[in-house]
């Protein structure tokens, strides 16, 4: 950025000026040393009063040397003094600048997002979700309350809002209205249960994803408008079951989803009112050839879901189509 160049520009001259004071507060206690003789404390304390300029009367009487050095002590240093403090201002001044154009930079795009993601509180689950939203390439805004952390997210180059996520106005600047799903990981089950009302309540459209630490809580999650309820508790019971009775497909699920060198990848299409394949079997919409890929599951707006569809399944509006293919190919 042209506003990090000028800040290392600012640097430098500092560095530059605070070496300069140095040359010029060893030239002049070696100085007076020679010419005049006194001791070490008597020269240092004479080209401190001399370079700061505090009017402070002379130590010893001067030699006509000695006034030839303390005359270009007082040229020098504050020469220096007055360079040093210009370049602090700028780089203070600068870097306020830069910290607010930036903020309103991170605003103004946070404001533009549509079909993004909002992930309340950047704790362990959070970071975690912001990584992988990450890796895919997937609009996301951070709302974090502590400002540490929202610092370090700035530092990071992190879209993010530093409130609470569980008014109305913090969520209203993460344009929760044209936000595609909103991830739930604050710190208590009763922050992400209100968390979960609040934003229910502003777009009903939401998808929500809300983490609880009691799997006892899903239903009260699931009453206040959550889509989707994850327990890191019934997720890890339930994977360590899996690996018990069925260790193959949780090894080849985790290979999937975890190498990033696999080619290949899990996509949901859903079929709207515009879609192509609305009214059509899967045979008579060809759908290995028009997505690129497998179809393994259909979602219906019910709820159900039918695993492993066969070619005579009639597409309805509402359906989603949870296919496999290779990246490479593209809907």
């Amino acid at each position: 950025m042209r506003f990090k160049g000028i800040n290392e520009q600012l640097r430098a001259g500092l560095r530059k000026g605070i070496v300069g004071i140095d040359i010029v507060m060893f030239a002049g206690v070696v100085g007076y040393r020679l010419i005049e003789g006194w001791n070490w404390s008597d020269c240092f304390y004479m080209t401190i009063i001399t370079v700061s300029t505090v009017g402070f009367g002379e130590v010893h009487e001067l030699s006509g040397l000695g006034r030839i050095l303390t005359t270009l002590l007082i040229f020098f240093g504050v020469g220096l003094m007055a360079y040093c403090l210009t370049r602090l201002v700028e780089f203070l001044f600068q870097r306020s600048l830069t910290n607010v154009l930036g903020r309103r930079t991170m605003m103004k795009r946070i404001a533009q997002m549509k079909q993004h993601t909002i992930v309340c509180g950047y704790g362990r689950t959070g970071s975690r979700v912001v990584a992988e939203l990450q890796a895919a390439n997937k609009p996301f805004v951070v709302i974090e309350q502590s400002e540490e952390i929202a610092k370090r997210l700035g530092e990071q180059n992190i879209p993010y809002i530093a409130g609470d996520a569980t008014e109305e106005e913090t969520l209203d600047a993460a344009n929760i209205c044209e936000a595609d799903s909103l991830v739930a990981t604050l710190d208590s089950d009763a922050e992400n249960l209100f968390l979960t009302l609040t934003a229910s309540g502003l777009c009903n459209t939401l998808r929500i994803i809300a983490r609880v630490h009691d799997p006892e809580n899903t239903r009260k999650f699931q009453k206040a408008g959550a889509t989707r309820v994850v327990s890191p508790i019934a997720s890890g019971a339930n994977q360590i079951a899996q690996l018990i009775t069925r260790p193959s497909v949780v090894d080849l699920v985790e290979l999937v989803t975890r190498d990033k060198s696999i080619a290949l990848q899990v996509f949901e299409y859903p079929v709207d009112e515009e879609s192509d394949i609305l009214g059509k079997t899967l045979a008579e919409a060809r759908v290995r050839q028009t997505l690129g890929g497998m179809v393994i599951a259909i979602k219906h707006p019910a709820g159900q879901t039918s695993f492993d569809p066969g070619p005579d399944t009639r597409l309805q509006l509402g359906d989603t189509l949870v296919a496999i293919r290779q990246p490479e190919s593209r809907e």
